[in-house]
Protein backbone atom coordinates (compact mmCIF):
# COMPACT_ATOMS: atom_id res chain seq x y z
CA UNK A 1 0.00 0.00 0.00
CA UNK A 2 1.38 3.74 -0.69
CA UNK A 3 3.08 2.63 -3.63
CA UNK A 4 0.12 2.03 -6.55
CA UNK A 5 1.44 -1.39 -7.43
CA UNK A 6 -1.39 -3.13 -5.62
CA UNK A 7 -4.96 -1.02 -4.22
CA UNK A 8 -8.68 -1.77 -3.99
CA UNK A 9 -10.78 -0.74 -6.98
CA UNK A 10 -13.86 -1.36 -5.48
CA UNK A 11 -16.21 0.46 -2.98
CA UNK A 12 -16.34 -2.56 -0.67
CA UNK A 13 -12.69 -2.80 -1.13
CA UNK A 14 -11.73 0.59 0.08
CA UNK A 15 -14.24 0.41 2.87
CA UNK A 16 -12.41 -3.20 4.12
CA UNK A 17 -8.86 -1.38 3.86
CA UNK A 18 -9.89 1.54 5.58
CA UNK A 19 -10.97 -0.83 9.20
CA UNK A 20 -7.75 -2.76 8.13
CA UNK A 21 -5.09 -0.47 8.63
CA UNK A 22 -5.97 0.98 11.86
CA UNK A 23 -6.53 -2.57 13.14
CA UNK A 24 -3.31 -3.42 11.74
CA UNK A 25 -1.57 -0.64 12.68
CA UNK A 26 -3.26 -0.85 16.47
CA UNK A 27 -2.27 -4.74 16.78
CA UNK A 28 1.50 -5.17 15.93
CA UNK A 29 1.78 -1.30 18.54
CA UNK A 30 -0.14 -3.55 21.30
CA UNK A 31 2.61 -6.46 20.55
CA UNK A 32 5.76 -3.80 20.51
CA UNK A 33 3.98 -2.69 23.47
CA UNK A 34 3.45 -5.41 25.81
CA UNK A 35 6.89 -6.99 24.18
CA UNK A 36 8.91 -3.80 25.90
CA UNK A 37 6.86 -3.74 29.25
CA UNK A 38 7.66 -7.70 29.42
CA UNK A 39 11.75 -6.40 29.04
CA UNK A 40 10.81 -3.81 31.44
CA UNK A 41 8.78 -5.05 34.12
CA UNK A 42 11.21 -8.36 34.59
CA UNK A 43 14.13 -6.16 35.01
CA UNK A 44 12.31 -3.70 37.33
CA UNK A 45 11.29 -6.48 39.30
CA UNK A 46 14.62 -8.47 39.22
CA UNK A 47 16.08 -4.91 40.89
CA UNK A 48 13.46 -4.94 43.43
CA UNK A 49 14.40 -8.21 44.47
CA UNK A 50 17.91 -7.68 44.54
CA UNK A 51 18.27 -4.75 46.19
CA UNK A 52 15.48 -6.10 49.16
CA UNK A 53 17.74 -9.10 48.93
CA UNK A 54 21.07 -7.25 49.63
CA UNK A 55 19.05 -5.12 52.15
CA UNK A 56 18.08 -8.33 54.31
CA UNK A 57 21.93 -9.29 54.37
CA UNK A 58 23.60 -6.12 55.11
CA UNK A 59 21.08 -6.78 58.44
CA UNK A 60 22.57 -10.16 59.25
CA UNK A 61 25.24 -10.91 61.91
CA UNK A 62 26.82 -14.28 62.96
CA UNK A 63 26.03 -15.77 59.61
CA UNK A 64 27.32 -18.59 58.01
CA UNK A 65 28.57 -17.72 54.42
CA UNK A 66 28.43 -20.71 51.86
CA UNK A 67 30.86 -20.29 48.66
CA UNK A 68 29.72 -22.96 46.27
CA UNK A 69 26.10 -23.88 44.93
CA UNK A 70 27.35 -26.99 43.53
CA UNK A 71 27.09 -30.97 44.49
CA UNK A 72 28.87 -30.14 47.87
CA UNK A 73 27.39 -26.88 48.49
CA UNK A 74 23.44 -27.72 48.49
CA UNK A 75 23.76 -30.89 50.76
CA UNK A 76 25.71 -28.16 53.19
CA UNK A 77 22.95 -25.46 52.68
CA UNK A 78 19.81 -28.14 52.95
CA UNK A 79 21.59 -29.12 56.22
CA UNK A 80 21.74 -25.44 57.66
CA UNK A 81 18.20 -24.66 56.37
CA UNK A 82 16.96 -27.56 58.64
CA UNK A 83 18.53 -26.14 61.57
CA UNK A 84 17.43 -22.59 61.02
CA UNK A 85 20.67 -21.28 60.11
CA UNK A 86 20.78 -17.95 58.95
CA UNK A 87 22.82 -18.05 55.96
CA UNK A 88 24.19 -16.32 52.85
CA UNK A 89 25.24 -18.36 49.52
CA UNK A 90 27.92 -17.06 47.08
CA UNK A 91 27.62 -18.31 43.59
CA UNK A 92 29.16 -17.32 39.90
CA UNK A 93 25.88 -18.51 38.45
CA UNK A 94 22.84 -17.63 40.01
CA UNK A 95 20.30 -19.18 37.61
CA UNK A 96 19.30 -22.20 40.09
CA UNK A 97 19.34 -19.75 42.76
CA UNK A 98 16.86 -17.51 40.96
CA UNK A 99 14.07 -20.05 41.79
CA UNK A 100 14.77 -20.23 45.71
CA UNK A 101 12.04 -18.60 47.88
CA UNK A 102 13.85 -17.35 50.80
CA UNK A 103 17.80 -18.21 50.02
CA UNK A 104 20.06 -15.05 50.20
CA UNK A 105 22.58 -14.93 47.68
CA UNK A 106 25.50 -13.02 46.31
CA UNK A 107 25.80 -13.53 42.38
CA UNK A 108 29.57 -13.41 41.75
CA UNK A 109 33.14 -14.82 42.17
CA UNK A 110 34.07 -15.59 45.99
CA UNK A 111 37.84 -14.99 44.97
CA UNK A 112 36.52 -11.41 44.87
CA UNK A 113 37.28 -8.96 47.71
CA UNK A 114 33.98 -7.09 46.93
CA UNK A 115 32.00 -10.40 47.00
CA UNK A 116 33.19 -11.60 50.19
CA UNK A 117 32.27 -7.68 51.92
CA UNK A 118 28.88 -8.20 49.89
CA UNK A 119 27.97 -11.25 51.81
CA UNK A 120 29.34 -9.77 54.97
CA UNK A 121 32.23 -11.55 55.69
CA UNK A 122 33.25 -9.10 58.45
CA UNK A 123 30.25 -10.09 60.53
CA UNK A 124 30.05 -13.42 60.03
CA UNK A 125 30.46 -16.18 62.61
CA UNK A 126 31.51 -18.92 59.68
CA UNK A 127 32.46 -19.52 56.49
CA UNK A 128 31.98 -22.65 54.19
CA UNK A 129 33.94 -23.25 51.24
CA UNK A 130 32.71 -25.66 49.00
CA UNK A 131 34.10 -24.90 45.50
CA UNK A 132 35.65 -27.42 43.53
CA UNK A 133 38.80 -26.07 42.82
CA UNK A 134 41.31 -26.55 46.11
CA UNK A 135 43.37 -23.39 44.64
CA UNK A 136 39.98 -21.53 44.79
CA UNK A 137 39.22 -22.69 48.69
CA UNK A 138 43.02 -21.42 49.83
CA UNK A 139 42.84 -18.19 47.98
CA UNK A 140 39.29 -17.83 49.95
CA UNK A 141 40.55 -18.88 52.97
CA UNK A 142 43.30 -16.19 52.98
CA UNK A 143 41.48 -13.52 51.71
CA UNK A 144 38.57 -14.23 54.45
CA UNK A 145 41.26 -14.72 57.32
CA UNK A 146 42.84 -11.13 56.99
CA UNK A 147 39.18 -9.88 56.64
CA UNK A 148 37.94 -11.51 59.62
CA UNK A 149 40.40 -13.13 61.91
CA UNK A 150 37.95 -14.85 64.29
CA UNK A 151 35.56 -16.20 61.43
CA UNK A 152 35.54 -19.96 61.71
CA UNK A 153 36.98 -21.30 58.19
CA UNK A 154 35.72 -25.37 57.18
CA UNK A 155 36.82 -26.04 53.36
CA UNK A 156 36.35 -28.88 51.07
CA UNK A 157 39.34 -30.48 49.70
CA UNK A 158 40.04 -32.95 46.49
CA UNK A 159 43.43 -33.74 46.94
CA UNK A 160 45.20 -35.18 50.21
CA UNK A 161 48.15 -32.73 49.41
CA UNK A 162 45.80 -29.61 49.64
CA UNK A 163 44.82 -30.15 53.20
CA UNK A 164 48.01 -29.09 54.62
CA UNK A 165 48.37 -25.56 52.58
CA UNK A 166 44.66 -24.66 53.41
CA UNK A 167 45.14 -25.65 57.90
CA UNK A 168 48.50 -23.37 56.76
CA UNK A 169 46.21 -20.78 55.02
CA UNK A 170 44.23 -20.92 58.44
CA UNK A 171 41.20 -22.91 57.56
CA UNK A 172 39.97 -24.13 61.20
CA UNK A 173 38.49 -27.71 59.39
CA UNK A 174 39.12 -29.59 56.23
CA UNK A 175 37.23 -32.35 55.00
CA UNK A 176 38.52 -34.04 52.32
CA UNK A 177 35.47 -35.56 50.54
CA UNK A 178 37.45 -38.47 48.73
CA UNK A 179 38.69 -39.85 51.74
CA UNK A 180 35.01 -39.39 53.72
CA UNK A 181 33.56 -41.15 50.46
CA UNK A 182 36.06 -44.29 50.35
CA UNK A 183 35.88 -44.94 53.99
CA UNK A 184 32.25 -45.43 53.69
CA UNK A 185 32.43 -47.10 51.09
CA UNK A 186 34.90 -49.57 52.61
CA UNK A 187 32.70 -49.23 55.77
CA UNK A 188 29.69 -50.60 54.12
CA UNK A 189 32.15 -53.46 53.04
CA UNK A 190 33.42 -54.79 55.94
CA UNK A 191 30.10 -53.62 58.28
CA UNK A 192 27.21 -53.39 56.14
CA UNK A 193 25.08 -54.03 59.30
CA UNK A 194 26.39 -50.59 61.61
CA UNK A 195 26.42 -48.73 58.54
CA UNK A 196 22.65 -49.54 57.48
CA UNK A 197 21.67 -48.70 61.11
CA UNK A 198 23.87 -45.48 61.29
CA UNK A 199 21.83 -44.43 57.92
CA UNK A 200 18.43 -45.68 58.81
CA UNK A 201 18.62 -43.62 62.21
CA UNK A 202 20.38 -40.30 60.66
CA UNK A 203 17.53 -40.48 57.73
CA UNK A 204 14.47 -41.61 58.93
CA UNK A 205 11.91 -39.43 57.82
CA UNK A 206 9.75 -39.93 60.28
CA UNK A 207 12.02 -39.28 63.35
CA UNK A 208 14.78 -36.36 62.84
CA UNK A 209 17.74 -37.71 64.77
CA UNK A 210 21.00 -35.36 65.28
CA UNK A 211 24.09 -35.03 66.99
CA UNK A 212 24.29 -31.29 69.10
CA UNK A 213 26.78 -29.49 71.05
CA UNK A 214 25.41 -27.47 74.08
CA UNK A 215 27.82 -25.38 76.56
CA UNK A 216 26.56 -25.75 80.53
CA UNK A 217 25.67 -22.22 81.34
CA UNK A 218 26.61 -21.38 85.10
CA UNK A 219 23.25 -20.91 85.91
CA UNK A 220 21.61 -24.93 84.64
CA UNK A 221 20.48 -26.76 87.68
CA UNK A 222 22.73 -29.84 85.97
CA UNK A 223 26.10 -27.61 86.13
CA UNK A 224 28.63 -29.10 88.81
CA UNK A 225 26.41 -32.47 88.76
CA UNK A 226 27.35 -35.37 87.95
CA UNK A 227 26.29 -37.43 84.79
CA UNK A 228 24.68 -40.06 86.83
CA UNK A 229 23.03 -38.00 89.09
CA UNK A 230 21.61 -35.75 86.29
CA UNK A 231 19.90 -38.98 84.81
CA UNK A 232 20.04 -37.14 81.78
CA UNK A 233 19.42 -40.62 79.49
CA UNK A 234 16.26 -41.16 81.96
CA UNK A 235 14.57 -37.73 82.13
CA UNK A 236 15.71 -35.95 78.86
CA UNK A 237 15.46 -38.79 76.24
CA UNK A 238 19.30 -38.21 74.93
CA UNK A 239 22.87 -39.52 74.89
CA UNK A 240 26.08 -38.09 76.06
CA UNK A 241 28.46 -39.02 73.47
CA UNK A 242 31.44 -37.09 74.89
CA UNK A 243 32.37 -33.91 76.88
CA UNK A 244 35.00 -30.90 75.58
CA UNK A 245 36.17 -29.02 78.72
CA UNK A 246 39.11 -26.79 77.03
CA UNK A 247 41.18 -28.24 74.48
CA UNK A 248 40.35 -32.00 76.22
CA UNK A 249 38.12 -34.26 74.87
CA UNK A 250 36.42 -36.62 77.02
CA UNK A 251 34.98 -39.56 74.82
CA UNK A 252 32.22 -42.23 76.34
CA UNK A 253 32.94 -40.08 79.81
CA UNK A 254 32.28 -41.86 82.91
CA UNK A 255 29.01 -42.34 85.38
CA UNK A 256 30.93 -39.58 87.66
CA UNK A 257 32.50 -37.15 85.10
CA UNK A 258 31.04 -34.02 86.67
CA UNK A 259 29.31 -31.17 84.19
CA UNK A 260 31.43 -27.94 84.81
CA UNK A 261 30.35 -24.25 83.52
CA UNK A 262 31.68 -23.77 80.12
CA UNK A 263 31.75 -27.14 79.30
CA UNK A 264 30.46 -28.07 75.83
CA UNK A 265 27.87 -31.72 76.02
CA UNK A 266 27.84 -33.94 72.73
CA UNK A 267 25.09 -35.30 72.79
CA UNK A 268 23.01 -37.18 70.03
CA UNK A 269 18.71 -37.94 69.99
CA UNK A 270 15.87 -36.81 68.77
CA UNK A 271 15.76 -33.07 67.67
CA UNK A 272 12.84 -31.80 69.86
CA UNK A 273 14.26 -33.50 72.47
CA UNK A 274 18.07 -31.81 71.96
CA UNK A 275 16.23 -29.15 71.85
CA UNK A 276 14.27 -29.22 75.55
CA UNK A 277 17.60 -30.28 77.04
CA UNK A 278 19.63 -27.53 75.20
CA UNK A 279 16.98 -24.99 77.37
CA UNK A 280 17.90 -27.07 80.79
CA UNK A 281 21.64 -27.08 80.14
CA UNK A 282 22.12 -23.93 79.04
Amino acid sequence: MGYGDMYPVTFTGKIFTLILIPIAIGLVTYILAQFAAALIEGKFTSEVKRRKMNAKINRLHQHIIVCGYGRVGKQVISQLEKEGKPLVVIEKNSQELENTSNLLYITGDATDDDVLISAGIKRADCLVLALPKDSDNVFITLTAKGMNPDIWIVTRAEKHESERKLYSAGADKVINTASIGGHRIAMSVLRPVSVELVENVLQNEDAFYSVEEIIVGGQSPLSGRSLKHSRIREMYGVTVLALKRGEKIINNPEPFEPLLANDIVIVFGLDEKLRKFEKVLG
